[in-house]
Formats: C-alpha cells, structure tokens, sequence
C-alpha cells in the first residue's frame, strides 16, 4: 500500500534516520524537502492569490514522503523516525487510486 508522509514542521527537518531507513528498505518511492513557506503564493477560492504562506499555523508543511509499505502500521513507525514526529507533526495517510480505493 501506498502512504503520503506529510511533515510539519518550523523549519527543515533533518531527516537522515529516516531516509537512510527506507533507502535500505526499498520502501521510499518519492519525497522532498520544501522550500521557505514565503517563496510560494496561496491560491484560495475565487482564484485569490496571495504571497508566502498564511495558513493560521504554528508550524509549516517542511517534506513529504511517499512510501510503498506493508500497511499503515509499518508506515508510521518509518515515520516516527522523523525528528518532527517527537516536536511537531507528521501526519501518515494512504493514498487513493482515482477510483477511490487504497493503492
């Protein structure tokens, strides 16, 4: 099954546990750190644009993962390994084919 890991986090989480984890495992399909919440635009209803991130948040969205793993269990122990799993968050969620069922 597949899993999106979203990482949120203040600033750029080191996550060289984690990757180095689900490298050796095969596990990692995808995944990237993301640049400084003020370089990108927010898109809202109406087509609205706005500068930089202003979501009411405490933290930012920093990374995102996507694992290929046995099931949601084994995806969020490879995401406790993330240092925001301990201080911030990392939320794990299964991905969904178009027709609507777990991939």
């Amino acid at each position: 099954m597949r899993f999106l890991l979203t990482v949120y986090a203040d600033g750029a989480p080191d996550a060289a546990e984690f990757l180095a984890a689900v490298r050796d495992s095969g596990e990692l399909i995808d995944g990237h750190q993301l640049a400084d919440p003020s370089t990108g635009v927010l898109v809202r209803a109406a087509g609205l644009v706005a500068e930089g991130s202003y979501l009411d948040s405490p933290v930012d969205l920093a990374a995102y993962y996507l694992l290929d793993c046995e099931d949601r269990d084994r995806a969020a122990r490879l995401a406790a390994l993330l240092p925001a799993a301990g201080c911030d968050a990392v939320e794990v969620r299964p991905v969904m084919a178009a027709a609507g069922l777990e991939m």
